[in-house]
């Protein structure tokens, strides 16, 4: 027998557990915790622009002697009503779930009612993706609907949250104003007559209260808010908020119903955590630098020209990025000017009639044979996508294994309310990056020009859309330098301007 052999512990039957004991519990070492404890702070509204229930913008002011913890308990808390009336002599009155066959609740309805959601902290926007206006929110409603279900769980707690407010079949059975529609079942939750609609609420991929890809998928980073200024928290609305309302017409001398959402309460629930001394001390006085994970995302519009068969677009000086995701919108949504009562279908996304795409890095191309990445309705690399789609999803979310389906990632995602094409440029089971053909690997260590050309199907380019590119990485997106006592500030490792 070797030396190995004999030293190698034989383990305990069920029977020799008996004899064995526990240590004394070391929770009962309290002064040597690094948390004592914490206080949940409600922070109401510093400064709010025009009316107070249907507010232009409001602002909110965190300022904390104390480290703020980002879990689940560091949330905004909104609380309103959605009501209606058909002259505008007549009162206001509560929606009941019946009115659902006359109005439509536009998709992810509150963050579409949001243009842009701001924070700084002093001078400094803390913002680590270039989307624009008007539409991550679209992004998110895609997230939304193929989102793990623990994950969506944990992020959308309440029925009525905005999170359930997106289609996830097609057709009747969809966002329509049908009987056994999903717009049915989700209008019982918010129209309510004798009960505020109340939900909590995190802005999704949103440094610092919402951090990693998926939602408190690893422990949050604490913010060292004693060497911080204020943070100033700032939501601007749409002008016209009427716009995420779809009313179903009547023939004169009807008159259809006006619909709005009344804002009575709209917080930000912080905790902040109590730290032994000597701890916050040493936590506080060493001159270090933070990282914190989450994802960045950089999106692209394109104006492709009306019945065109091809087209090229250049993503210049970029970070060679995990994946693309592209997807088309009505022209409106950019402007702000979309209304939801012009819709034309129940798609989120717009039908893209892309039939392949390549992809060139000084003009060196990605592959050089088919079927391949860029064939995406080859039936093999629409094998490749399902699996993507389960084990190497874009912007690093969990996905619902019941939503990834052979079917939904077929043509594009044609079948489905949310037509895209997703390209995975990493190596499977990691995030080491695809490179060009013959390129030994060196096109990734510096900032190249990523060259993309679309070809489209026989019925060419969409018209009255636009295309969006949207890139990403999934690690670090937000670092905090305290290099030097007294000074701190934030940078963004990714963050570029078009």
């Amino acid at each position: 027998m070797s030396k190995d052999q004999k030293n190698l512990k034989r383990p305990n039957t069920a029977l020799e557990d008996q004899f064995e004991f526990p240590n004394f519990p070391k929770w009962k070492n309290g002064t040597i915790q690094k948390v004592l404890g914490s206080d949940i702070v409600v922070n109401e509204p510093s400064n709010i622009v025009g009316e107070v229930r249907s507010p232009n913008c409001v602002e909110f002011s965190i300022r904390s002697d104390e480290v703020l913890s980002f879990g689940p308990n560091t949330r905004f808390r909104v609380k309103g009503t959605f009501q209606k009336r058909k002259l505008v002599t007549d009162e206001w009155q509560n929606c009941v779930a019946a009115d659902y066959a006359d109005v439509i609740v536009m998709p992810n309805w509150w963050e579409m009612l949001i243009k842009d959601f701001e924070i700084w902290h002093g001078s400094t926007k803390i913002a680590s993706s270039d989307e624009g206006r008007f539409v991550s929110q679209y992004l998110n409603t895609f997230k939304y609907c193929f989102m793990d279900k623990k994950q969506k769980k944990i992020l959308c707690p309440e029925p009525c949250h905005p999170g359930y407010g997106v289609p996830t079949e097609v057709g009747d059975l969809g966002w329509e104003n049908k009987a056994g529609s999903e717009w049915e079942a989700y209008a019982k939750e918010i129209f309510k007559p004798n009960v505020q609609l109340e939900f909590t609420w995190t802005p999704m991929d949103t440094q610092p209260f919402f951090q990693f890809c998926n939602y408190l998928q690893e422990s949050p980073k604490i913010l060292p808010m004693p060497l911080l200024d204020r943070l100033l928290v700032r939501v601007n609305f749409i002008d016209n908020k009427s716009n995420i309302f779809w009313v179903k017409p009547v023939v004169a001398p009807a008159v259809a119903s006006e619909y709005r959402f009344r804002l009575s309460h709209f917080r930000v629930v912080t905790e902040r955590l109590r730290l032994q001394k000597a701890f916050q001390a040493s936590l506080l006085k060493t001159p270090k630098t933070w990282h914190y994970p989450g994802l960045t995302k950089f999106i692209q519009s394109e104006v492709v020209a009306e019945n065109s068969t091809m087209y090229k677009c250049v993503l210049q000086k970029i970070a060679m990025p995990e994946g693309l995701f592209i997807f088309c919108l009505p022209k409106d949504v950019s402007t702000g000017n979309y209304d939801y009562q012009n819709k034309k279908n129940g798609l989120v996304f717009q039908e893209h009639n892309i039939d392949r795409v390549s992809l060139a890095i000084n003009n060196e191309v990605f592959a050089m044979t088919e079927p391949n990445i860029g064939t995406f309705r080859d039936p093999i690399i629409e094998n490749k996508i399902f699996y993507d789609m389960l084990h190497n999803p874009p912007f690093g979310m969990k996905t619902n294994p019941d939503r990834i389906t052979a079917a939904a990632v077929h043509d594009g995602f044609e079948a489905t309310n949310y037509p895209l094409v997703y390209m995975n440029l990493t190596n499977f089971g990691s995030n080491s990056r695809i490179v060009p053909y013959v390129n030994n690997g060196a096109a990734i260590n510096t900032d190249q020009d990523l060259e993309i050309n679309l070809t489209f199907t026989q019925k060419r380019s969409t018209p009255e859309v636009h295309y969006f590119i949207c890139f990403y990485y999934t690690d670090t997106n937000l670092t905090l330098e305290m290099k030097k006592k007294g000074e701190v500030s934030f940078s963004f490792p990714y963050m570029k301007k078009f």
